[in-house]
């Protein structure tokens, strides 16, 4: 069997780019894996809860609005952006641990390259769900009892037409 001249060269040139991109890995072959490994990289930490009970008359139009903020460290030089940023709030008092509620984060979140950003949300919960929390609620925002608040979720990116996720979670102790 004789290859053509032409044919040899782009047989060359097809071996020597494979044989190039071989040390690179799979990151060479798909770009936004090295965004998936970036985002795992990520460490997150609940930096602030603030509770603020709203009273209302009559009672029934009384609310319970919760700040949180959680930091977000990036260590790598890759900026980042969330799509969507969501997860279980639960608050542990000595050992129990009650569901207080599920956050979601504003989409689109700026995650700098070799530093911190902040994710903030207000969770506002009306009557029915103070009903459902109240007992740990009080405990740690009226009465201040050590606890032990958590979100744990997933933060969703989406790079290059491809959408992962990375599991969070971040907890901050309060009380006295």
């Amino acid at each position: 069997m004789r290859f053509r001249p032409g044919l040899q060269a782009v047989l060359l040139v097809s071996v020597a780019a494979g044989l190039a991109l071989l040390p690179l890995g799979c990151a060479a072959l798909n770009p936004a894996r090295r965004y998936e490994e970036t985002a795992r990289q990520l460490r997150f930490s609940l930096d602030r809860v603030e509770p603020k009970v709203e009273l209302a008359f009559p009672l029934e139009q009384s609310r319970l609005r919760l700040r949180l903020e959680v930091g977000v460290d990036n260590p790598t030089d890759q900026r980042l952006r969330t799509r969507r940023v969501a997860g279980e709030l639960r608050l542990r008092l000595k050992e129990d641990e009650s569901f207080i509620g599920t956050v979601t984060f504003p989409e689109g979140a700026d995650v700098a390259a070799k530093g911190h950003s902040t994710l903030r949300v207000d969770v506002v919960f009306g009557q029915k769900g103070l009903q459902a929390a109240w007992g740990p609620l009080s405990r740690a925002v009226l009465r201040h009892d050590l606890a032990t608040w958590t979100i744990s979720g997933e933060a969703r990116f989406e790079v290059l037409g491809i959408e992962f996720g990375v599991p969070f979670r971040a907890r901050r102790e309060s009380g006295e």
